[in-house]
């Protein structure tokens, strides 16, 4: 059990330390990235056929108003 423990710790401690050495510069490089990715999702089709909102209430008062369903898009950066 102890050894479990060690080497679970030790890896930890690897985790964070190489978070710690490159943060600043990888967190940078990664925002970059996800703007990018974002960028390009708005570019496709399916993105621009519908009047998309991000405020659910608005999105709510707009399916009340035309008497249309709301359908959500959930997707993260790194999804094709």
């Amino acid at each position: 059990m102890t050894t479990l423990f060690t080497l679970r710790a030790g890896r930890w401690l690897t985790v964070l330390l190489l978070l710690w050495l490159g943060g600043p510069q990888t967190a940078s490089a990664l925002d970059e990235t996800l703007e990018q990715n974002y960028a390009e999702k708005l570019k496709k089709p399916f993105v621009s056929a519908i009047s998309w909102e991000s405020s659910l209430e608005k999105a709510k008062q707009q399916s009340a108003e035309k008497n249309l369903p709301i359908i959500a898009y959930f997707t993260r950066s790194y999804a094709p």
